[in-house]
């Protein structure tokens, strides 16, 4: 496992602010929730749709299809339909710079 860095914190600089990631060929979504920056899988894991269409509620994303909440920091499916929890990927941040562990 190596860190690569994926963004900077100027990417998604206020609480609720999203940005999509493609990292070797996979689709990730770095948020900015209230705890700070979270890496987890951009598809919701209910169906095939994009969380970036969704928002950010302090520390949980939102799916806009659905309605399902995710908990950003462990993944947890909050809400029904889905049930199944997201991915969530390890980040370190240098000064500006933030690292996912790839």
């Amino acid at each position: 496992m190596e860190w690569i860095q994926v963004a900077d914190s100027s990417d998604c600089p206020h609480v609720g602010d999203m940005k999509r990631l493609r990292i070797q060929g996979k689709k990730y979504l770095l948020a900015h929730g209230d705890s700070g920056y979270f890496i987890v899988d951009e598809m919701c894991s209910h169906e095939d749709s994009s969380l970036y269409l969704g928002c950010v509620q302090g520390d949980r994303i939102k799916c806009s299809l659905h309605g399902s909440r995710f908990q950003l920091q462990t993944g947890e499916a909050l809400d029904e339909p889905a049930d199944e929890p997201l991915g969530t990927y390890p980040l370190k941040m240098e000064g500006t710079a933030i690292f996912m562990q790839c």
